[in-house]
């Protein structure tokens, strides 16, 4: 079963964590630490998810010069990220 949070049709915004718990109650679960969650967007997905007080995969496309970040794993692509994942459980 699939479920998503797409922020234009809710209305919400990363990094705001509302979309992070819109997920999870559609996912049946609720936001815990120790989950993880992928992004490729530096402020909205690794920001969203730290403030949320989950995990992060940073798949980094190299758009952030200059920017700090504290994303738990960099990855070059999801495959990398799926690897982590799936080492992680």
């Amino acid at each position: 079963m699939n479920h998503c949070a797409v922020s234009g049709v809710e209305g919400i915004r990363k990094p705001g964590t509302g979309l992070f718990w819109i997920a999870a109650q559609r996912y049946g679960g609720q936001l815990r630490r120790g989950r993880w969650m992928v992004g490729d967007n530096l402020i909205a997905d690794i920001k969203g998810t730290q403030t949320a007080g989950l995990r992060a995969i940073w798949i980094d496309r190299g758009r952030w010069p200059g920017h700090d970040h504290r994303a738990d794993h960099v990855v070059a692509d999801a495959a990398e990220a799926i690897a982590i994942l799936r080492d992680t459980r």
